[in-house]
């Protein structure tokens, strides 16, 4: 149990995630000279950098083709010289309001703050729940395409992520398929129309129904009686919110488990601020990087109370 002296602040402001939200939040604090720190569970960047570095990023103003990767070291680099402060691999595991301030927990230790704001994302990956899912060779991202160079891999999803993924395999020498319940991919015209070129084999209107192997991914088995051989199944099926982590927080969520924020991105609890794509609004980096910077502003204000605020 890690202990508290209440009487004295660690920081002003602590942000928990180090996505395009997080870090525009950290920009903001550190242009209002917050003393703030921003705790990430992986690697600062979020996404960009942990899901799909290699992908071609073009859907924000005054960038185009640039890489995931790029992105995200170019976010962190200018968030870093600005004097903020990130801790990489240190996950919060709780947060509390205690004695008029906030307390929150991480492996490493508890720290007090007056305002925090959570930038998590939606990082819990959406499962099918059936048998074999727990097998080895069952992946839910796709950091580095080329490591599944000449396997046999079934991308189950029907979204941009899914077919964005499988054309990434396809480059990178894997054989792929796709498995799709609808009857329509839900993805954009000219990436739709990429699978189609490809020459990516595609198995409409059914679903995964198990995943066979010993201990790793041999076969799917699908709804329609047919089966796939495959070494790997990428379930590309979108994320979800944290939701035992936010409930152990205690802010108000929405039926979908997104945080519940009103117009300065404050939530329910005093303090608590939240932004980005666990709020549930425009799953985008645009996005993200508008809330984030708005959520630093007004968590500023909310610490400082400035005369204009």
């Amino acid at each position: 149990m890690f202990t508290i002296d209440y009487s004295k602040m660690d920081y002003e402001l602590i942000i928990v995630g180090a996505g395009p939200a997080g870090l525009s939040a950290a920009l903001s604090a550190a242009y209002y000279k917050l003393k703030t720190v921003v705790f990430e569970s992986a690697s600062a960047g979020g996404s960009p950098i942990n899901s799909y570095p290699w992908k071609k990023v073009d859907e924000f103003l005054g960038h185009k083709n640039i890489l995931g990767h790029e992105v995200a070291r170019s976010m962190v680099e200018h968030v870093l010289a600005e004097g903020a402060s990130i801790r990489e691999n240190e996950a919060v595991e709780d947060v509390k309001r205690k004695e008029g301030m906030l307390e929150v927990t991480t492996k490493n230790g508890a720290y007090a703050c007056k305002a925090v704001i959570l930038a998590i994302g939606l990082g819990v990956p959406r499962k099918l729940g059936i048998q074999g899912e727990g097998l080895q060779g069952v992946i839910y991202s796709l950091p580095k395409p080329s490591d599944y160079r000449g396997k046999r891999v079934v991308v189950v999803g029907g979204g941009d992520t899914a077919l964005e993924n499988a054309l990434a395999l396809r480059e990178n020498g894997a054989t792929v398929c796709l498995v799709h319940r609808g009857d329509k991919f839900r993805a954009k015209d000219t990436t739709v129309k990429k699978i189609a070129e490809s020459g990516i084999s595609c198995s409409m209107n059914t679903e995964v129904e198990a995943i066979a192997g010993s201990r790793t991914v041999e076969k799917l088995m699908l709804k329609d009686g047919s089966e796939l051989k495959a070494d790997c199944a990428l379930l590309s099926l979108g994320t979800v919110p944290n939701k035992d982590f936010l409930e152990r927080a205690g802010v108000k969520l929405s039926e979908k488990n997104n945080i519940i924020v009103d117009q300065q991105m404050r939530t329910s609890i005093q303090g608590i601020f939240a932004a980005g794509d666990v709020t549930g609004r425009w799953i985008r980096i645009p996005n993200a990087i508008g809330e984030g910077g708005f959520a630093g502003l007004n968590a500023f204000k909310y610490v400082k109370n400035p005369y204009w605020a």
